[in-house]
């Protein structure tokens, strides 16, 4: 049996061991056991519950259910509520492949709303039943009028100071020159002054003289509720208005100017026009001065751009007699 170690000449022997170093449990780790917590989607509202403006309706991933009448929708697809009022889920006819979720503003008021119906708005007022809150109410401005309320008070009392110039025109008017007996003075200057404000806003002579008929009747109906007026004044107030908007309608018009006269029919004012022409081609001068001086007055049966191109042929024609007239003096 030799030795590992002999004098002389050592004999090495190689040997080779197998090491096996564990990099994890068998039994599994607490890293394999990490999970996070449920994000509680789904609807916190249901149809029918009344809800709060910014109240949270529905979380979701991805818009499954979309934003409808006053419901807004966040990044994370998050509906909430942008109105007070009643949740409704809903479908459109107009997306059927798509599911809604609204507020109405009223209990019993389902959505979705139809098509060519208005939308209902909240407008948050509230009736005031104390008359010193009232009148407070009606009194105060808001900021941006409160500040430039110097320059808006200037304005509206020229405004105001031009209106009255005109009333007091159109009851002079109605009283000496149409000698009105029939008319309430009052009434049938709001209702002109009405009048002459929609026709200088470009309005036809048609649609002016309706909407200052129904302006002039909700004014009336306002303030029958302020004042408090019984049902037969309310109705008495109605009829003197519906007459004197009917006589002033038949007998009272504007000219191109905006100046109240009488009316004329469709045949007086073509028959004038004709015989102003027939005037201007007898006697071209003499006519074409008097125009010139206002001593004919066309403005009430020719319209502006017709009154223009009269007044640039007048002017044509006494400048050509003027230059004859030098002529024969040189």
């Amino acid at each position: 049996m030799l030795s590992l170690f002999q004098v002389g000449k050592p004999q090495y022997h190689h040997i080779f061991i197998q090491i096996r170093t564990a990099t994890k449990k068998a039994a599994g780790s607490r890293t394999s056991m990490k999970d996070s917590a449920g994000r509680r989607l789904g609807p916190k509202k249901y149809d029918g519950q009344s809800v709060k403006p910014g109240e949270i309706i529905m979380r979701q991933r991805g818009t499954k259910i979309y934003p409808g009448e006053y419901v807004g929708i966040g990044k994370d697809h998050t509906l909430f509520a942008l109105e007070p009022g009643f949740v409704r889920y809903y479908l459109d006819p107009f997306h059927p492949r798509k599911k809604f979720v609204g507020i109405s503003l009223k209990e019993d008021v389902k959505l979705p709303i139809p098509h060519f119906e208005p939308t209902p708005r909240r407008f948050g007022h509230i009736l005031l039943d104390n008359k010193k809150a009232a009148i407070k109410e009606e009194s105060s401005l808001s900021r941006k009028e409160y500040l430039a309320r110097n320059s808006i008070l200037e304005k509206h009392k020229q405004r105001m100071e031009g209106r009255n110039k005109l009333l007091e025109k159109f009851r002079c008017f109605l009283k000496d020159t149409m000698k009105v007996e029939n008319v309430d003075e009052n009434i049938g200057s709001q209702y002109l002054l009405r009048l002459r404000m929609l026709l200088r806003n470009g309005f036809f002579i048609e649609e002016a003289r309706f909407y200052s008929k129904q302006y002039m009747l909700a004014e009336a109906n306002l303030q029958s509720k302020r004042e408090q007026w019984t049902v037969e004044q309310l109705q008495l107030y109605t009829e003197k208005v519906n007459s004197a908007c009917k006589y002033l309608n038949e007998n009272v018009c504007f000219d191109n100017k905006l100046n109240v006269v009488k009316a004329i029919s469709v045949e007086e004012k073509r028959n004038l026009k004709n015989d102003l022409l027939t005037k201007l081609k007898e006697e071209p001068s003499v006519t074409a001065k008097k125009i010139k001086n206002g001593a004919i007055n066309v403005s009430s049966y020719f319209t502006l751009s017709e009154e223009t191109k009269l007044n640039q042929k007048v002017s044509s024609l006494l400048q050509t007699k003027s230059k004859v007239e030098k002529q024969l003096k040189a």
